[in-house]
């Protein structure tokens, strides 16, 4: 006799969340960016073929009867006997029609729910660490018996909390100023050691620093061709800090490709300006 494997949870005595699916859930519920769930990449597609095969096969049965209906009016061999006959096949096929509907209903609704399901991002690397190291530590497994397969495919693992993928400036003051701007967080002793990052102070952050750089490049600019008279040299001088200008813009930013030629065209066309009346 088969045992089917089931997940338990784990008893506690120390005043926390009880060890299992109700301490798991707290810790998903902890963080936007934890909401961490399988995929079912296989599983789904799977599901769509079963429903697939089975349209297939009432498909195949109603081309059969539609093929009979042909051949009956073809031969024109009609008479009581037949007539009873086809009654009988006519409600087979109202009854086959009513199934095809059904499940084809069934099938649609399932290719837009996995449509759906696909267009989801995967786990954002940082947030994916600290689940898979907290998932995996401890000496006593978070989940016991299927659940314990929850990261076997990494690769098959979706975010529901996936946000606006933060800029190149961001992403850079997060990795090299991060551990001075976290917050430890009040969590369960179980959990260890737990940080969050106040998005205020880092938006406020590049905030001054876009400020500072996009002034620097202007008054370094207009400063430059000031003291340089030569008109070649100057024209040399707007090239080289119209190309930085682009691409701090470029590279620190998610400037879309037209944002980027405007606010450079703009930039330039300030500098063109001032030669002009400084002539």
């Amino acid at each position: 006799m088969a045992h089917a494997e089931i997940d338990i949870e784990v008893a506690r005595d120390d005043g926390e969340s009880l060890q299992g699916f109700a301490d798991f859930s707290q810790y998903i519920a902890s963080d936007i960016s934890l909401s961490i769930y399988r995929k079912y990449g296989a599983l789904g597609a799977r599901n769509l073929l079963y429903l697939q095969t089975e349209l297939q096969f009432l498909e195949l049965r109603l081309e059969v009867l539609d093929k009979e209906d042909k051949s009956a009016i073809a031969n024109g061999d009609i008479n009581d006997e037949k007539l009873e006959i086809e009654k009988a096949a006519r409600s087979w096929e109202v009854e086959l029609v009513y199934k095809i509907r059904e499940l084809m209903k069934e099938y649609e609704e399932a290719l837009l729910r996995r449509n759906e399901v696909l267009k989801l991002e995967k786990p954002e690397k940082v947030p994916f660490n600290a689940f898979k190291a907290w998932f995996r530590g401890g000496q006593i497994p978070k989940l016991w018996g299927s659940g314990f397969r929850t990261l076997h495919n990494e690769d098959d693992m979706i975010s529901l909390g996936t946000q606006t993928e933060p800029d190149r400036m961001s992403s850079l003051i997060h990795r090299c100023l991060g551990y001075r701007l976290r917050v430890e967080r009040k969590t369960p002793k179980s959990w260890g050691q737990m940080y969050c990052y106040p998005v205020q102070r880092v938006t406020l952050i590049v905030a001054i620093m876009s400020m500072l750089c996009s002034a620097s490049l202007l008054v370094g600019a207009i400063m430059a061709l000031y003291f340089v008279k030569p008109i070649g040299v100057r024209l040399g001088i707007v090239g080289v800090f119209t190309l930085l200008f682009a691409a701090s813009i470029a590279l620190l930013t998610h400037a879309r490709r037209v944002e980027v030629y405007g606010a450079t065209a703009a930039y330039a066309a300030v500098l063109v300006v001032f030669i002009s009346v400084n002539n």
